[in-house]
């Protein structure tokens, strides 16, 4: 198992009791969602997660857009895999262009039904403390559709920690915050939305779409985290054995061919024919129904977790696509309005507990909840 630097620990510790109290607003320190995949999706180490960021935005080349951006769909796969074209999705954001972040992703754990987000004030990175946008959290509460799931390090049972170790709206923080260095979070897990004949539920989906659409004004970004063709028997029948490339490039470029048109019924129609398997389809889904029916789509990159492993029976599609409302023009950014980012390390380091190991840190003073122990190892290029 891997473990956050102990420096580390202190120095989100830190910034995260200079932040107030948001969802948990009665808590006399705030609930934290500890960091799952630091020292797995992206590095642990705050100053190389900052390098490796920036470096990613280095290497993307995306076109000036003269109008508002509505929203971005990319990977939350490792950053060595997908980091590449993720960082396509995000490179034109600039420092306090967008004050709240709707952030929707597939649950990669236990199964619910319908929508969750975590009861806590706060997500941590290495990068620094995140907070809910408390107003817009509770708006979405009041659905029956959307559900308040405590953060809680100490359950046994893996069945029930839905939030805990789900790594899908995490690994987009780090993204977020190298380029708005501030915002306020909408972290929106996605659940089982089938109705019993085991098709999505077209009426769930239009009305938590509708649910979102409320909380959305002109300073919000909607990210979706999904990536596509996932290839293998650890996703399922393989459904081919030869020519995987060609194969798996056809089968992206046919949902790529939907979505760029924001076609759901033609999307839907896809996954009903190929049965491909696309962690973030009911995400997707969601997304072209809270798209202006003008949009503008594009694909700015695309890759495959096969080109970077090289293996032969096992592979995950990555894609970067950006969506821009025509009737409006690009947000100026807020300079005025956002701190840069700190990288703060304590002066000390802090004293592990006698006999009390690492891998069990010890808890927050007043907090809920205990901190995270590391997360469980997931292979590369999982999605």
């Amino acid at each position: 198992m891997k473990t956050i630097p102990w420096h580390t620990i202190g120095m989100i510790l830190t910034l995260a009791a200079m932040a107030q109290p948001a969802f948990g607003a009665e808590a006399s320190v705030p609930v934290l969602r500890w960091p799952a995949v630091a020292g797995i999706n992206y590095p642990a180490e705050p100053e190389q997660l900052l390098s490796t960021v920036r470096d990613l935005y280095r290497q993307a080349d995306v076109p000036e857009v003269p109008f508002r951006l509505a929203a971005v769909v990319a990977s939350a796969a490792p950053y060595k895999l997908a980091g590449g074209v993720s960082a396509h999705a995000f490179k034109s954001l600039q420092p306090g262009q967008y004050e709240r972040v709707i952030v929707i992703a597939p649950g990669h754990g236990p199964m619910f039904e319908n929508c969750s987000i975590p009861a806590v004030d706060l997500f941590l990175t290495p990068l620094g403390p995140v907070s809910l946008d408390a107003a817009a959290v509770r708006s979405l509460l009041f659905s029956p559709l959307f559900h308040s799931h405590q953060v809680n390090y100490r359950l046994k049972k893996p069945g029930e920690r839905i939030h805990e170790y789900e790594f899908s709206i995490e690994s987009m923080l780090p993204y977020l915050q190298e380029r708005l260095l501030e915002f306020q979070l909408v972290p929106i897990l996605v659940g089982d939305l089938r109705n019993p004949e085991g098709e999505v539920n077209k009426n769930s989906v239009k009305a938590i779409a509708e649910t979102i659409q409320s909380v959305i004004n002109e300073r919000t970004l909607v990210v979706v985290a999904s990536s596509f063709t996932h290839y293998g028997a650890d996703y399922g029948e393989v459904v081919f054995k030869e020519n995987l490339e060609e194969n798996i490039a056809r089968l992206d470029r046919l949902a790529f061919e939907s979505l760029l048109a924001l076609d759901i019924d033609g999307f839907r129609a896809y996954l009903k024919e190929t049965s491909n398997f696309i962690d973030g389809k009911d995400c997707l889904q969601l997304l072209l129904c809270l798209l202006p029916a003008n949009a503008q789509a594009r694909l700015l990159a695309y890759d495959t977790s096969m080109t970077k492993t090289g293996e032969k029976d096992r592979s995950v599609s990555y894609a970067a696509m950006v969506f821009h409302d025509p009737a409006k023009p690009a947000l100026s950014p807020q300079l005025d309005k956002v701190r840069p980012l700190v990288l703060r390390r304590p002066e000390a380091k802090p004293v592990t507990p006698e006999g009390e190991s690492q891998d069990n840190l010890p808890a927050v003073p007043a907090t809920p909840t205990a901190p995270a122990p590391p997360s469980p190892e997931k292979k590369e290029g999982e999605s």
